[in-house]
């Protein structure tokens, strides 16, 4: 469900729109997936890159790399530049300050940028993207866990510990947002400037481990690290927020934007079979990720592309064989269940009979 009508009413012309992520170590392939579906999508413009390590193969040995400007043509019309990084701290931190590099150095002449994580794809046209960043608008999707009332214990704990740093929230907010896509016109920049300097008291309070993205139990203060950042910045300012429900990644059934494959395993990682016969079938984001995986960047060989194809759709099948054994397996239980409760209520010299509702 969305939730600001600016996008229906027409009432803000496109902006020309960067788009950044930031990738280490496998999550290279990510960004291929991502790409790619940005081609399909329709974009025209920038993809910012921003890694720590080194760059794959499939870019530096791509057709159309600059090894000076270290920028890849895609297609005609996109641009794949890449910006080595190597801050003191995890990479889920540095969102904002990417964002803000980005708005502020690198591509000073756009409108807004987007940020979206490496493990996602885009699978409606650009131009809906397009028209959800609006110049006054925060443009973010909500969580699958997306109910954090006002009155939340934890964000209460949150006003306290951040009251110590003279943070202090200006607006309730009842929902919780995923950092995997967010879209900010240079008009709200202050917005990212106050996820920048919350994202680093988050850093500093939890260890400041270059690897890391969850912290504690999930009873952690700051248990989904930038996002605890992100949902408490949110209500340091008035800034309409442009949203959509969990659905718009995939996170719940019906949405149309996005596909994102949360959790720590990644589509891109194989294993689809031997996975789905542990009961772990791949999930709708793995299948989106093969859908763009084809080009016009190709991270893996032709071969081992097909084979994954082949492996994801025998791993569907026994994933769709697994859902129909266990429903008939509860059908089962549940049938022997009942003459054994009617067993027991006869041993304790009850009548066997059903209870009937008028």
């Amino acid at each position: 469900m969305f939730t600001s009508t600016a996008l229906f009413t027409g009432s803000f012309p496109p902006m020309e729109t960067a788009i950044c992520t930031l990738f280490e170590g496998h999550y290279h392939y990510g960004v291929a997936g991502l790409v790619n579906s940005l081609a399909a999508a329709g974009y025209q413009g920038t993809v910012w890159v921003g890694h720590r390590g080194p760059l794959p193969s499939w870019i530096v040995n791509g057709n159309g790399f600059n090894a000076v400007t270290k920028c890849l043509q895609v297609t005609p019309t996109i641009q794949l530049k890449t910006v080595e990084l190597n801050p003191p701290v995890s990479l889920t931190f540095y969102k904002p300050t990417f964002m803000l590099d980005v708005l502020e150095r690198l591509a000073p002449d756009v409108g807004a940028v987007s940020y979206m994580d490496p493990d996602m794809v885009v699978k409606c046209d650009w131009t809906a993207i397009e028209q959800w960043v609006t110049p006054d608008g925060v443009a973010l999707v909500e969580d699958l866990n997306w109910s954090m009332p006002s009155h939340h214990p934890k964000r209460a704990r949150w006003q306290a510990f951040f009251a110590g740093y003279g943070e202090k929230p200006v607006r309730p907010l009842e929902r919780y947002y995923n950092a995997g896509f967010v879209g900010v016109a240079r008009a709200q920049i202050d917005v990212l400037r106050a996820w920048q300097r919350i994202c680093g008291i988050v850093a500093a309070h939890s260890g400041g481990s270059l690897q890391q993205r969850r912290v504690g139990e999930a009873d952690h203060l700051f248990h989904s690290a930038d996002e605890d950042a992100l949902n408490f910045t949110l209500s340091l300012s008035t800034t309409r927020l442009e949203t959509f429900g969990p659905e718009a990644m995939d996170l719940a059934p019906g949405g149309k934007h996005f596909s994102h494959a949360v959790g720590s395993f990644k589509p891109w990682q194989g294993q689809h079979v031997r996975r789905a016969l542990q009961g772990k079938p791949p999930n709708v984001a793995g299948e989106w990720f093969y859908r763009f995986a084809a080009g016009p960047l190709l991270p893996f060989s032709r071969l081992k592309l097909a084979k994954r194809r082949v492996a994801m759709r025998v791993a569907l099948a026994l994933g769709a064989l697994y859902t129909v054994a266990l429903a008939v397996n509860n059908v089962l239980l549940a049938r022997k269940r009942r003459p054994a409760a009617r067993s027991r209520r006869q041993a304790r010299g009850f009548p066997a009979f059903e209870m009937t509702s008028y």
